[in-house]
């Protein structure tokens, strides 16, 4: 094919396009079309995917996690190390999407200390890759719960610590 005939090119890549929605795509187990857009604007993007999704609603900020594990409380977050295993099994391709609106603002802890954070609504979201490298990033520091210890109600007893701005943001 003529490496200057476009139009040629486009309807190649139209064809790579339908094969890489009807083959490739469930192969890797995302749900997936062709940017209905495309019929329109041939220039727009060319897939629009739907894949696994789990959200994490944060609503209490770990206000000691400054002195604790050198994150700024503002951003630090959670992320269950029994939902990391269980979704590295069932879920590799799965996006996992931390709101973090802060309910709390304030907290004062037995020997008089307040700890603060501002008032806070954003969306971030990564696939595991993404928080892993988070995880990595903080120190691949654990908390583990200490009411948790002897939990038999099927609670996460460990959670990994780490800055949500190491995610994408979405609002």
């Amino acid at each position: 094919m003529d490496t200057e005939d476009k139009r040629a090119w486009c309807a190649e890549a139209e064809k790579d396009e339908q094969e890489f929605v009807r083959i490739r795509l469930p192969q890797l187990q995302i749900r997936g079309v062709v940017n209905p857009e495309k019929f329109a604007d041939p220039f727009t993007h060319d897939l629009t995917l739907i894949t696994q999704a789990d959200l994490k609603s944060v609503r209490t900020p770990l206000f000691k996690a400054s002195e604790i594990y050198g994150i700024d409380p503002q951003y630090a977050v959670t992320f269950n190390v029994k939902d990391a295993l269980r979704y590295r099994e069932l879920y590799p391709n799965i996006i996992v999407v931390f709101d973090v609106r802060w309910d709390t603002l304030e907290w004062t802890d037995k020997h008089g200390t307040t700890y603060r954070v501002e008032p806070m609504h954003a969306t971030f979201a990564g696939f595991l890759s993404d928080i892993r490298r988070a995880i990595m990033k903080g120190g691949n520091q654990v908390l583990s719960y200490q009411r948790r210890v002897d939990d038999k109600a099927g609670n996460a007893k460990h959670s990994y610590v780490f800055d949500v701005r190491e995610l994408h943001r979405l609002g």
